[in-house]
This record gives C-alpha cells, sequence and structure tokens, in this order.
C-alpha cells in the first residue's frame, strides 16, 4: 500500500486517512484550545510572544496570540483562521470561539468512541446549532443603539476581558471610547466606520489619554517664523506641490547663453509665486499639504501669519477633509470658499519628547481622534488592541441594537434550552445535542475556573439557578423566555467577586451579533474537521517560509521570514491596518 501510495503522489507526500486522520485532526484543534483557554474572563491572564526578531508581545487577545505562533498541522491553522474570520467579522470573541470549538472537539471524541458515526455527529451540532441561534435571539434584549448607558456598558464587559481592565474607572476610557463612536456614527443608517478613528500612540501616562475632536498629525510645522497656534482656523488641503515642478523622469537640460540661466530660474521662482498667491487669495490660515513646500514658499507663507504642514500622508489628509469638512484641492488655479474647512483651533503642542500638530474643535466632525498614551511600545499596542476591540463592539450593537448578558449568562440558558428541547428528539442525535448543550457550558466554565473557582460547584450552582428561572410548567421553552423578558434576569459567573450573579444587574453585556457570530463560526469548524477522513501533507518546497500577515492571510513563498509587506504602495502602507498584531 505504501508502495502504491509512493506511486500515485509522488516522494514526499504524507497520508494519513479514515478515523486515524480524524483523530489526529481534533487532537490538533483541541491543543490549540487549551493554548488559549487561559486568556478567557476578566481574570484570565496574558501570554507572551518573543518571535525569531526577539520582538516581543504580551496580549490577552486570542487572534492577536493564535496570529503570532507558526503550527504546521492544517487542522491547527483551520481554528486559528476560524478567530481570524471572528475578528475580521465582529472584533470580539476571539478566544471564545476557540474554546467553544474546543469544548465542541472534546465532546465529539467522546460520541466517536460511542460508536456514532461523523456525519450524525455533524448533523446533530447544525441541528443544535439552529435551536442554539432561535433561543439566542429570544433571549436578546432590543434596545436603541444610541442609547449612550447600553454602550457604556458594551465598552466595559469588553474592556474588563483585556489586560487594561484595572484601568476602566480611574481613566473613563470607556467613556472617551463612547464619546469617539457617538460622533461618528450614523445611527439612522444603523452605521459606524472605525477607520474613522483615527488612533495615535505616544509614549507618556495612561492618565493622558484624551479623546481630540479633530485630527492630530504626527508632525511638526514646516517654519520656526510660523505661528505655533491659530484660532479660528480656515484650513486648505492641498494634494499638489507648492514648489518647482521636478520631471517625473531623469531629465538634462542645455543652457549655452548664460542668461538663458537667469530666465530659467526666475520663470521657476514666478510659477511658485503664483501659486503662493493662489494660496493666498484663497483666505486659508492653515495649510496641509500631502506635497512638498519649497523654503521660498514656506518664509511668504510665514510672514504672512500662516501655517503649514507638508508631506502629509494621504490618510491624514482624508482624515483632516472628514474632520474639517474641506475638500482636497488638486488644482490651485480652481481653489473656491467650498474647498476651505474650518477647526477652532490648530496647534502645535509637545507630546511626550515629540511635537505633533492637533486640529481640534471642528464643527460636528466625521472623524475624531484617540490619542493613547503609556509607558511602553508592549504596553501601547495592546492597548490599542483593546480599544479597538471596544470600538468594534460598539460597530456591531450600532448595527444590530440587540443585547445577551455576558459572563457566560447567555451560555448558560442555551445549554439548558438546547439539553431540555434533545428530549423531544429521538435516536442517536438526541445524545449529540446533549453533548452540545455541555460544551457550550465551556465558556462560563472557563471564566470561573481562571477566576479560581470551582469547576463542579459552578457548574451545580449555575444549573440550578438558570433551571429555576426556567421551569418546566410550559412546555413551548421560547415563549417561556419572552416571558422573562419583561423583567430580565440572566445568571451567570462573576469572576471579580466569585459568585454566580445576575449579569444584567452588573451592567454586564455584550451585542447579540458577536455571540452570533461565535456560535455560527465554532460549529462550521468542527462539523467541517469531524467530516475529513483524508489528510495528504507534500513535503515543503525548501528555502520558503510559511507566515501569516495581519490581514490574517496565510502564504509562503522565499524570504518570508524577513520584513516585508504586500501592500500598494501609497494606500495602507502609508498607514498602519487598524489591526496591530
Amino acid at each position: 500500500m505504501k508502495m502504491q501510495n509512493r506511486q500515485l503522489f509522488g516522494e514526499g507526500v504524507r497520508r494519513s486517512s479514515g478515523g486515524k486522520a480524524r483523530r489526529y485532526n481534533l487532537l490538533a484543534a483541541r491543543l490549540i484550545a487549551d493554548l488559549v483557554k487561559g486568556l478567557l474572563g476578566p481574570l484570565g491572564l496574558e501570554k507572551m510572544f518573543i518571535d525569531i526578531m526577539g520582538e516581543t508581545t504580551v496580549t490577552k487577545d486570542g487572534a492577536t496570540f493564535l496570529r503570532k505562533i507558526d503550527v504546521e498541522h492544517p487542522a491547527a491553522r483551520l481554528l486559528i483562521e476560524a478567530s481570524n474570520a471572528v475578528d475580521n467579522a465582529v472584533g470580539d470573541g476571539t478566544t471564545s470561539v476557540v474554546v467553544l470549538a474546543g469544548a465542541l472537539v472534546e465532546k465529539a471524541e467522546e460520541l466517536l468512541d460511542m460508536g456514532i458515526p461523523p456525519t450524525i455527529i455533524s448533523d446533530g451540532y447544525l441541528n443544535a446549532l439552529d435551536m442554539a441561534i432561535e433561543i439566542l435571539r429570544a433571549i436578546s434584549v432590543e434596545s436603541i443603539n444610541s442609547d449612550r448607558m447600553i454602550m457604556e456598558s458594551l465598552a466595559g464587559t469588553c474592556l474588563a476581558s483585556k489586560a487594561f481592565s484595572h484601568i476602566t474607572e480611574e481613566m473613563k476610557i470607556v467613556r472617551l471610547i463612547v464619546n469617539a463612536i457617538c460622533q461618528i456614527a450614523n445611527f439612522s443608517n444603523n452605521y459606524v466606520d472605525v477607520d474613522d478613528i483615527k488612533i495615535e500612540e505616544k509614549m507618556g501616562s495612561i492618565s493622558e489619554t484624551e479623546l481630540v475632536n479633530g485630527i492630530v498629525i504626527d508632525k511638526t510645522i514646516d517654519n520656526s517664523s510660523m505661528p505655533h497656534i491659530i484660532e479660528n482656523a480656515r484650513v486648505l488641503l492641498l494634494d499638489v506641490d507648492i514648489e518647482n515642478e521636478q520631471t517625473k523622469a531623469d531629465a538634462q537640460i542645455s543652457i549655452s547663453v548664460p542668461s538663458d540661466l537667469g530666465r530659467y530660474l526666475e520663470y521657476g521662482t514666478q510659477n511658485t509665486v503664483q501659486k503662493i498667491q493662489n494660496v493666498l487669495a484663497s483666505g486659508a490660515n492653515v495649510i496641509f499639504s500631502r506635497g512638498g513646500i519649497s523654503p521660498f514658499a514656506q518664509n511668504y507663507f510665514a510672514k504672512k501669519g500662516i501655517m503649514t504642514v507638508r508631506r502629509v500622508k494621504e490618510n491624514d489628509l482624508l482624515w483632516l477633509e472628514k474632520a474639517t469638512c474641506a475638500r482636497i484641492t488638486r488644482d490651485l488655479d480652481r481653489i473656491t470658499s467650498d474647498d476651505i474647512g474650518f477647526a477652532a483651533e490648530v496647534c502645535q503642542k509637545f507630546v511626550g519628547d515629540d511635537k505633533m500638530v492637533f486640529v481640534d474643535g471642528c464643527k460636528n466632525p466625521k472623524s475624531v481622534t484617540l490619542l493613547l498614551r503609556a509607558s511602553s511600545k508592549i504596553i501601547l499596542d495592546e492597548f490599542h488592541r483593546t480599544v479597538l476591540d471596544c470600538l468594534y463592539v460598539l460597530r456591531d450593537f450600532v448595527a444590530m441594537p440587540r443585547i445577551v448578558a455576558g459572563g457566560g449568562a447567555a451560555e448558560a440558558i442555551i445549554s439548558h434550552l438546547v439539553k431540555e428541547r434533545s428530549y423531544l428528539i429521538s435516536g442517536k442525535e438526541q445524545i449529540v445535542i446533549q453533548k452540545f448543550a455541555e460544551a457550550v457550558e465551556e465558556i462560563p466554565l472557563t471564566i470561573a475556573i481562571n477566576a479560581g473557582m470551582d469547576r463542579v460547584n459552578t457548574m451545580t450552582r449555575l444549573r440550578e439557578k438558570v433551571s429555576s428561572q426556567y421551569n418546566a410548567k410550559n412546555q413551548n421553552s421560547i415563549k417561556r423566555v419572552q416571558a422573562h423578558n419583561n423583567n430580565y434576569h440572566s445568571y451567570g459567573v462573576n469572576a471579580i467577586e466569585r459568585k454566580i450573579d445576575n449579569m444584567i444587574s452588573k451592567r454586564v453585556m455584550e451585542p447579540l451579533m458577536v455571540k452570533e457570530q461565535i456560535l455560527n463560526t465554532a460549529v462550521e469548524i468542527i462539523t467541517l474537521l469531524i467530516r475529513v477522513d483524508d489528510v495528504l501533507i507534500a513535503k515543503p518546497v525548501m528555502d520558503t517560509h510559511t507566515h501569516t500577515h495581519a490581514d490574517g492571510t496565510s502564504h509562503s513563498h522565499r524570504d518570508g521570514n524577513k520584513a516585508h509587506d504586500h501592500f500598494d504602495r501609497l494606500g495602507k502602507q502609508q498607514r498602519p491596518m487598524h489591526h496591530y498584531y
């Protein structure tokens, strides 16, 4: 048989098939889940990763950590991709989806040991998923997407599960995040573009973190003789140079008569002067240019009391356009009053040891800046990731304003009601659905274990609370759930106080969209793994390196272990993606 495989597949191809392949796949998935279990919950611990270049990452974000590690097994990579998928779709729940998938794998192994075929396990999981989604939507509470109290609770719950949970009250980070979302959100259309919130990082004290109703540019003004602060600023955004035009290719000018040299230089000066006159005629007193501004033009503007900032990144110019309501100008001969934006104040300030330009006090800005401060780059990166998770959670709520209780409360209710409904199903699928219900319980139990609570005591007390709430008097479980929404109680794990508590009264809640995405992704990945019964692995090509980029894309090529990117030159390369890994 080995000889036949060698002749069929070629040298270096490894094959495992049947139950052996399935077991290896499930084992690899379970090992990945065990790797991140300790991250879950408010009292979960951080992970540290040191790459081959010596760069250190300390994080409590599951997707960030999983992207860092290098795994070979395809089933393990599949689970990492599931975490990436949840991160890209809803921005949170990356650890929960892996923990739930690991629990489903463990229960699948038990079912396989019982002799239940993989197809029945797969069908049972999908049936149970439909029940879980139906129950989840029934226990969700509809809200108004502009409700600040709900938004602060959602952001607080998200922040409490991150590495910066200890600064939640002290720093009022939650309020800054909610203010940023409320400033840029289109509540009537249920839409938020998180990219409209610029996040800047600078070393310093966390207490100096602030929200700027405008844009902060990590540059300095062009000339020290220019004013360092301008009030009632009239802002002009340029995507053109104010200097002598340069040829795009190498060029050589031949001048045989000395007087021609003077005329050539005079023409260049007149061209620059004409551009300056056009800018002055616009009435602008603050200029941001993506192109260059010659020293001659800088001195001229400084004498007129005009502030200029040159070589501004393209994305910064786009943010300024949204914040100041200016329009980017590409033709200096056609500047109109509609091209001019407004800011109450434009100034250059010291932020730590560096100077930055603040465009603040914009009228109804549709782009704002969160200036994050921390004592080191490692902490700043994790702070950035934490804030992003909160922003995405609020985006999900604005898009679908329905919430469920956090702390594993929603999972506890789903587990109880799915198990109850499983008795109405005959055959082996009943056992599969019951195992699904047990797997869903792993979320609150993992939160409890990470908080130092006893697993058995937590399980019995949580089941007691949930079963007493949803008694069996009415056989229609969905109607019982909806009846409880009028006086909503959801018991989950209060990790901070280490007890079973009503999580709604503690303002611990999560968006329905995140919970649905976690359930859907976990079940889809595991049903796929269960159905795989043949794995073929080809011998890797020498001198290649498999790696994962910031967008979650994995591939192999030469020099993949060296710093590189696959982004266009003028776009994403200028500004890192909003995901910091």
